[in-house]
């Protein structure tokens, strides 16, 4: 069964004053449900931002691509080649933000997130971008008033990203911490993310992004750490090690440590005596 989509597209035009010295925004649109979408473009003088009320978009900057799930706002720098796309049902909002000062503002994002810049929607940010949007469904704008609108979304936007930053990087430390202190513990993702009050999407990706490798191969890591020491300093079997270093499966754990490591736990152990000698 198929499923019916709906396109509203808004059009305004603009001063040759406003584009001179405000914000403004041309083409705005919302897509419900809308399939196969795909949009590719060499360039735009706009900062393009999206919000993604439900589904999963793509998008492709040099060569990168990004998902941006619900719940996401994501900004294209649109003077650069890119792409976007769904093959499945999306729905989201967007708008072509223009005017002398944009700019300014999507390097200040790419800065810190890159490009594109993707934003998880916070409450007060979703309320502005749905005002802006309740202005653009309008037959017609006051120009001023609705350039007060863009610059105030882009202001709350980079004022929240501010706070925010600081919050998201505290929380991580915190992670950080959690996993390398508690690897003996049989937890989950789902628990360190809980610990700091974070999706566990929205966690693994911030994780990632501040050290480089995902909070799940970070806590097997910490296992293999301490299980070599073990291995190393103690008398204790594969299946001790195993469940000091929070594994309930020794099978499971010897095939983590043999992936890593390139041997078995056993192995390991008599490689290193006998090269070492202790």
């Amino acid at each position: 069964m198929s499923i019916e989509s709906m396109a509203k597209i808004y059009s305004h035009s603009v001063s040759s004053f406003a584009k001179e010295n405000l914000f403004y925004v041309e083409l705005a649109g919302e897509y419900d449900k809308k399939q196969d979408y795909r949009v590719e473009r060499d360039y735009y003088d706009s900062l393009l931002i999206m919000y993604i009320e439900d589904g999963v978009l793509t998008v492709e900057v040099d060569g990168k691509a990004t998902e941006v799930v619900a719940g996401e706002c994501v900004f294209i720098d649109c003077r650069r080649p890119h792409c976007y796309h769904s093959s499945m049902p999306i729905t989201f909002k967007w708008a072509h933000l223009q005017g002398s000062s944009v700019h300014a503002y999507s390097e200040l994002l790419s800065n810190r997130f890159g490009s594109p810049s993707v934003i998880h929607a916070s409450a007060i940010i979703t309320q502005e971008f749905k005002i802006l949007m309740g202005r653009l469904r309008g037959e017609s704008s006051f120009e001023h008033s609705m350039s007060v609108t863009v610059h105030r979304l882009l202001a709350t936007i980079s004022e929240r990203i501010s706070a925010q930053t600081k919050s998201t990087e505290q929380a991580l430390v915190t992670a950080e911490a959690y996993l390398r202190q508690n690897y003996n513990l049989q937890i989950s993702i789902t628990d360190v993310a809980s610990q700091v009050d974070m999706s566990v999407y929205h966690f693994t990706r911030q994780f990632h992004k501040q050290f480089g490798i995902s909070p799940y191969e970070y806590l097997i890591m910490q296992r293999i750490s301490n299980a070599k020491r073990l291995l190393l300093n103690s008398g204790m079997n594969t299946k001790q090690i195993s469940e000091a270093c929070g594994y309930n499966n020794s099978s499971t754990f010897i095939a983590a440590f043999k992936t890593r490591v390139g041997s078995t736990p056993s192995q390991f152990r008599t490689n290193v005596i006998e090269h070492i000698g202790i």
